[in-house]
């Protein structure tokens, strides 16, 4: 859709969402969000740095991999889980 089309199929919206408090509250929070700047992420830029290793070692199979079953399995005979 052109940004044009785009703009006046919204500019048609708002004018439904006007009509309804609610939806007006919504549209509200949204813009809110949009114009708040982002916050700093609690989390440290050193997990996603070491996620994003882990990461490429396994998709270069650099670490072994082992399917949801055969850790069930360990677990079950390690800890006498039973299904």
């Amino acid at each position: 859709m052109e940004t044009k089309e785009l703009r006046l199929r919204l500019i048609k919206d708002f004018g439904k969402f006007i009509k309804d408090d609610s939806k007006l509250e919504i549209l509200e929070s949204v813009f809110d969000a949009i114009n708040h700047d982002e916050k700093e992420s609690l989390v440290p830029d050193s997990h996603y740095d070491l996620v994003a290793e882990e990461r490429e070692k396994y998709l270069s199979q650099e670490n072994e991999a082992s399917s949801w079953e055969e850790v069930e399995q360990r677990l079950n005979a390690k800890y006498g889980f039973q299904n």
